[in-house]
């Protein structure tokens, strides 16, 4: 099987900046999470937050939507002390809340429509 959705993580100082696009099968969203967990740990236990642009997303099957939830099960467990999402539409942000229960135990985040309100909110927490 191919690998279905474009990403990227970038990490600046101590915000993770993570883009989706298009529709996410497991092997993506895998290859995404191991990215992300790496950049994590490449902190070496500091404070950091995450960004979460979504507007190109479109969607994800049920088995990544289970691989992304374990990873922010892990995410809830370590320092991340804010999480920003922007969607281009409200659906997308219902359907990642429905599949993925861990996104709830996150204290600190806040979703967006506009990527700069987003950014400032996310500075204004570290």
């Amino acid at each position: 099987m191919l690998e279905h959705g474009t990403f990227s993580v970038v990490l600046e100082g101590n915000l993770l900046s993570i883009t989706l696009l298009g529709t996410f099968n497991d092997i993506a969203t895998l290859s995404a999470c191991q990215q992300i967990e790496a950049k994590v740990e490449s902190l070496n236990g500091q404070a950091f937050a995450i960004l979460v642009n979504c507007i190109g997303y479109e969607g994800s099957t049920p088995d990544a939507h289970k691989i992304s939830n374990q990873y922010l099960l892990w995410l809830n467990k370590i320092n991340c002390i804010a999480l920003a999402s922007i969607y281009s539409q409200n659906i997308y942000a219902d359907i990642v809340k429905n599949e993925q229960a861990a996104l709830f135990e996150l204290k600190n985040r806040q979703e967006f429509n506009d990527l700069q309100e987003a950014k400032l909110w996310l500075l204004s927490q570290l």
